[in-house]
């Protein structure tokens, strides 16, 4: 039980981080006015005009919330965080890919989400993993 609670305690804390960096994306590029992130057709358009900065910031948002879920997964259970990490990493990895499967995206934006979530959940778990 401790282990699914340290994976989902990591997901919560991913999730949170790509909602606030995300926030900052949208202060350096701010979306359209009326613009409804719940409208599928209104998303695949936006996708097809966005610039390059604003869907790097969405990419940079995946690392951040997945290395930040990972650490936290990991401190949570100290006797094995990097398979706890990449279990972040993966479930995230997941997310990602219905999310590529609901929404269009640029081939480079879909590549970067299917590979960016466990290098960078990893990377969180590997911070504090003390075992070496």
């Amino acid at each position: 039980m401790r282990n699914v609670l340290a994976v989902l305690a990591g997901l919560l804390v991913a999730g949170f981080t790509v909602f606030v960096v995300e926030t900052i994306g949208h202060t350096v590029y701010p979306p359209p006015v009326g613009f409804d992130p719940t409208n599928p057709a209104g998303m695949a358009a936006i996708m097809g005009q966005a610039p390059f900065g604003a869907l790097l910031f969405v990419i940079v948002a995946y690392a951040c919330g997945a290395c930040a879920g990972g650490a936290v997964a990991a401190r949570l259970r100290p006797a094995a965080p990097i398979a706890h990490a990449i279990t972040v990493g993966l479930v995230l990895t997941g997310a990602g890919v219905l999310n590529l499967l609901t929404i269009p995206h640029p081939v480079w934006m879909a590549i970067a989400t299917a590979v960016v979530f466990v290098p960078a959940a990893w990377l969180g778990g590997r911070f504090l993993d003390r075992r070496g």
